[in-house]
């Protein structure tokens, strides 16, 4: 089981993608967002190889504020960042979980991944 423990807002990759000449880009935000959630998973993998073959993605967000956000939203960003380093290809995860609760001002996800 690998546990990746983050502060922060996760940014919606499906609200903040740009087209520029014909081709979708990420913004900036979750380009970001990305690097520094995928730093955090090479330090928990440090030593460890990709998982090989299904896996299960549990995710728990904590939101420092009320306003509304779609929780399903946060997996793309989240999938998209542990890809070749917790996991070979997001396509491997066949079960998400996912919870969110509200501490005003506090902003922060944890990330759990295990083999089933």
């Amino acid at each position: 089981m690998i546990v990746i423990c983050g502060d922060g807002k996760i940014p919606s990759k499906k609200n903040m993608m740009k087209i520029y000449k014909n081709r979708m880009y990420k913004h900036k935000t979750v380009r970001d967002f990305e690097l520094r959630l995928s730093e955090l998973a090479r330090v928990e993998m440090k030593g460890r190889s990709p998982i090989v073959g299904d896996v299960r993605l549990v995710l728990s967000v904590t939101e420092g504020d009320k306003r509304r956000r779609d929780l399903q939203n946060y997996f793309g960003s989240v999938c998209d960042a542990l890809n070749k380093i917790v996991y070979d290809d997001d396509s491997q995860i066949i079960e998400l979980i996912a919870e969110k609760c509200y501490i005003k001002n506090k902003f922060e996800y944890t990330i759990t991944i295990q083999s089933i």
